[in-house]
C-alpha cells in the first residue's frame, strides 16, 4: 500500500536524475571538445577574412579568433587559386588575372598567385605574337612569321596555335630535298667525243657546250692534265663517269645544271661529300645485330645503337645509306610462327582374376590380458579383452587353452574377376615462334624429401619437386618452303611403389617412358608416334603343401591370382603455319654494292691504279704512233687491220683546227688536236 502512495514521488525523482545525467554528459562533451565551433558568416572569401579580422581585433588575446583568421585566409586563397587555374585552362585569361589579383590582395607574398599572374601575362603576349604571325603569313612574310613563332615555341613548346602556323609555313616553303640534285642536260641525244691529248679543261668545256651543264673545277686540279677520249654515241652520264674515272677525278652535283669536279682523294672526299643521318626503327631483329651487320658490310663507323627503342642511327654518304636501307629491309623480317596441334592418348587395359580357396597358413599362441579404463564422469569400469602375441614359453604352454590359439588368415573362398579399360586424352594447342622452345606438362609435381644428418646438428630435411605425368618439349624450325622441322621430346612418368626408409622418409618408385626424335612435316601434315607400350603380366598361386600339387584336384587346395595390364601412349602432332618468311623483292635480295673503297648501289667504273701499260691514254698513244710509222714507211699501203678482238674507232680529221672545240651539226663535239697526230 505504501509503495503505491509513493510511486509519483519516485517517478519524479527518477526523471530528475535522468535529466541531470544528460546535462552532465553534454557539459562533459563540451569540456572535452578541442575548441568551440566557429561560425564565420559571409559569402565571398574576402568577406570571411574581413569578418575574421574584425573578430580578432575585438579579442586579440583569444586563441579561437586567431585560429579562425588563419583558417579563413587559407580557405580563401585555396578557393581563389583553384578558380583562377580553371579559368586559365578555359582560356579565360582576364578572369584568371583578376582572381590572381584578389589572392595577392589577401596575401601579397603568395608565390603561386605571382607565378600564375606571370604565366597569364606570358600567354597574352604570345597570343599577340601569334596574331601578328598569322597576319604576316597572310601577307607572304613567312620568314618574319617564323621568327615570331620560334619565340613563342621557346616559351611554350606545346602551343597548339603556334604549331599549326609553323606547319602552315613549312607546307608553303620549299621542302628540303632528301636526295642530292641530279644533273639534267639540255638534250638527251648521245654524245660523241674524239679528243687526243687535250687539256682536261678543254674536255669539260666541250661537254658543257654539248649539254649545257656548268662545270666548276677545283683549284687542286692540275692545269696541265691531258686527256685522250674516244667516245661515240654514249649517254652524258656514261661519258662523264668515264672521263672522271680515267683521270682520277670525282664529281658533286650542286644543282640541276651545275657540277663540281675535284680530285678523287680521301681528303677531298671528306671536304665535298655530303653526309646523311638515317634512323632505323627495327621491329623484328635486334639493334645490335643490325649494327654489326652494317659495320661489316658497308664499313660504316658513325653508328649508334639505342637498345631502349631498338633503333640504330648512322651517319654516312647517301650511297651508303641506300645500301644500308636494303640491308635492313632484307633482315628486319618478322619471325615465322606455327600452331602445333597435339593429341596425346593413353590407353590402359587391366585384367585381374582370382579363383580358389584361401586356407589358414599361420597358428600363433596368444595371451588374454585385461585393460581397465576409467572415465572422469562415469563410476563403473569396463574390461576389454585384447589378444596380444606372447613369446612361446613353458609357462604359456601350461596355460594353453582353446582361447590361446590364433589362426590366420581366416579361411575364404575367392572367385573374383576384374576388368579395367582406361583412355586418357589430352589435346593441347600451342603457338610457337620460330626456333623457340615450348613445354607442356600434364600431371603433378611430386615432392621428394631428402634427409641430411650432421654431427651435433640433428637431421635436416630438404624438399625437391619433380614432374610426374606427361611432359612434352617441342622446338620448331620453319623453313621457307612451308615445312616444319620439329624437335620432339616426350616423357610419360607415373608413381610406383611407396617405400618408407628407416628415418621415416617416404620415397616412391617412378616409372618413365621417353621418346625423342626430329621430324620434318609439311604444313597441316599429321604424324603419329606410337609404340610406347608397357606390358605387365603376373601369375601368383598359393597352395597347401602336397594337396595343392595334385592335378585337377589341386585347384581345391590352392588360390590362383592372374593379373595382366597393358598401357600404350599415342602422340599425334600437326603443325599449322600461321606466318612464314616473306621473301624480299629482287632489288633487295641482290644489288650492287660498289667497290672495295667506294660503297654505292650502282655499278662503278674502277679507276685504274696500274702502271703505264694499263693507262688507256698510253695504249691509244701507242696505237696512233704505230699507225703513223706504218703510213710513213708505206704511204700507198692500206691501213693495217685491227685484231679480231680489238675495235678501233677512226678519228675524223679536222679541216681547220682551232683553239676551241667544234660542235658539229649532228651534235658531236670535236676538240682541237695536232693535225700531225691524225690517223
Amino acid at each position: 500500500m505504501s509503495s503505491n502512495n509513493h510511486s509519483p514521488f519516485h517517478s519524479k525523482q527518477i526523471f530528475s536524475m535522468l535529466l541531470l545525467a544528460l546535462v552532465t554528459l553534454h557539459l562533459n562533451g563540451c569540456a572535452f571538445a578541442p575548441w568551440q565551433v566557429s561560425k564565420i558568416e559571409g559569402k565571398e572569401p574576402e568577406e570571411k577574412v574581413s569578418l575574421a579580422k574584425a573578430a580578432l581585433a575585438k579579442k586579440p588575446e583569444d586563441i579561437l579568433p586567431r585560429k579562425n583568421l588563419l583558417v579563413s585566409q587559407e580557405l580563401a586563397v585555396t578557393t581563389l587559386i583553384r578558380d583562377a587555374e580553371n579559368a586559365r585552362k578555359n582560356n579565360q585569361l582576364a578572369d584568371a588575372n583578376a582572381l590572381y589579383d584578389r589572392v595577392l590582395a589577401l596575401l601579397p607574398d603568395d608565390t603561386t598567385a605571382m607565378n600564375g599572374k606571370a604565366a597569364v601575362e606570358r600567354v597574352l603576349a604570345n597570343n599577340k605574337k601569334i596574331t601578328t604571325a598569322s597576319d604576316l603569313i597572310a601577307a607572304n612574310y613567312n620568314d618574319a612569321a617564323k621568327t615570331l613563332l620560334h619565340q613563342v615555341l621557346l616559351q611554350d613548346p606545346e602551343n597548339i596555335a603556334a604549331l599549326a602556323l609553323q606547319m602552315q609555313i613549312n607546307e608553303k616553303s620549299t621542302p628540303i630535298k632528301a636526295e642530292p640534285p641530279s644533273l639534267k642536260p639540255i638534250s638527251d641525244k648521245p654524245i660523241t667525243l674524239e679528243l687526243r691529248e687535250a687539256n682536261i679543261k678543254v674536255v669539260f668545256e666541250a661537254l658543257s657546250r654539248a649539254t649545257g651543264i656548268n662545270f666548276i673545277l677545283d683549284k687542286d686540279i692540275k692545269p696541265d692534265t691531258k686527256a685522250t677520249v674516244f667516245l661515240k654515241k654514249v649517254r652524258f652520264e656514261d661519258a662523264l663517269e668515264t672521263v672522271l674515272a680515267t683521270n682520277g677525278l670525282q664529281k658533286k652535283a650542286l644543282s640541276d645544271n651545275s657540277v663540281l669536279i675535284f680530285p678523287n682523294s680521301q681528303q677531298k672526299l671528306k671536304d665535298y661529300q655530303d653526309l646523311v643521318i638515317r634512323s632505323f626503327y627495327l621491329n623484328n631483329t635486334t639493334a645490335k645485330q643490325v649494327a654489326a651487320l652494317l659495320k661489316t658490310m658497308v664499313k660504316t663507323k658513325d653508328i649508334f645503337v639505342d637498345e631502349r627503342l631498338n633503333m640504330i642511327v648512322m651517319r654516312d654518304t647517301p650511297e651508303v645509306i641506300r645500301v644500308a636501307e636494303k640491308l635492313v629491309a632484307a633482315n628486319d623480317l618478322e619471325d615465322p610462327e606455327v600452331m602445333l596441334e597435339i593429341e596425346v592418348l593413353e590407353v590402359s587395359r587391366s585384367r585381374l582374376q582370382e579363383l580358389g580357396v584361401e586356407y589358414p597358413n599361420r597358428i600363433a599362441v596368444n595371451n588374454l590380458s585385461n585393460i581397465a579404463t576409467t572415465t572422469t564422469t562415469a563410476v563403473a569400469t569396463a574390461t576389454t579383452s585384447v589378444l596380444t602375441e606372447q613369446p612361446l614359453t613353458l609357462k604359456s604352454l601350461q596355460n594353453l587353452n582353446s582361447g590361446s590359439l590364433n589362426v590366420s588368415p581366416n579361411p575364404a573362398v575367392n572367385f573374383r574377376k576384374t576388368v579395367g579399360d582406361v583412355t586418357l586424352l589430352s589435346n593441347p594447342r600451342i603457338r610457337v615462334r620460330n626456333n623457340e622452345k615450348a613445354k607442356i606438362l600434364i600431371g603433378d609435381k611430386v615432392p621428394i624429401i631428402t634427409s641430411t644428418a650432421a654431427v651435433n646438428a640433428g637431421v635436416a630435411e630438404s624438399v625437391q619437386y619433380i614432374d610426374v605425368g606427361l611432359k612434352l618439349d617441342v622446338e620448331p624450325r620453319i623453313t621457307a618452303d612451308d615445312h616444319v622441322n620439329i624437335k620432339v621430346a616426350l616423357e610419360v612418368s607415373s608413381l610406383g611403389e611407396r617405400t618408407v626408409t628407416r628415418t621415416g622418409t617416404v620415397a616412391y618408385t617412378i616409372g618413365t617412358r621417353n621418346a625423342s626424335t626430329l621430324l620434318r612435316l609439311k604444313n597441316n601434315e599429321t604424324q603419329i608416334l606410337a609404340g610406347l607400350i608397357s606390358d605387365d603380366e603376373r601369375k601368383n598361386s598359393s597352395r597347401l603343401p602336397g594337396l595343392g600339387d595334385i592335378p585337377l584336384l589341386g585347384r581345391l587346395f590352392s588360390n590362383q591370382t592372374d593379373s595382366k595390364s597393358k598401357t600404350e601412349i599415342v602422340l599425334a602432332i600437326t603443325p599449322r603455319i600461321i606466318s612464314n618468311i616473306v621473301r624480299p623483292q629482287a632489288e633487295i635480295t641482290e644489288y650492287w654494292s660498289g667497290t672495295d673503297s667506294v660503297i654505292s648501289d650502282k655499278p662503278q667504273i674502277n679507276i685504274p691504279t696500274g702502271g703505264a701499260p694499263a693507262d688507256p691514254r698510253e695504249r691509244i698513244r701507242e696505237r696512233i704512233q704505230s699507225r703513223q710509222q706504218q703510213q710513213q714507211e708505206q704511204p700507198d699501203a692500206p691501213a693495217p687491220q685491227a685484231p679480231l678482238d680489238t675495235k678501233v674507232e677512226p678519228v675524223m680529221p679536222i679541216q681547220n683546227p682551232t683553239e676551241n672545240p667544234v660542235i658539229n651539226a649532228d651534235g658531236t663535239v670535236t676538240a682541237p688536236t695536232d693535225p700531225n697526230l691524225a690517223l
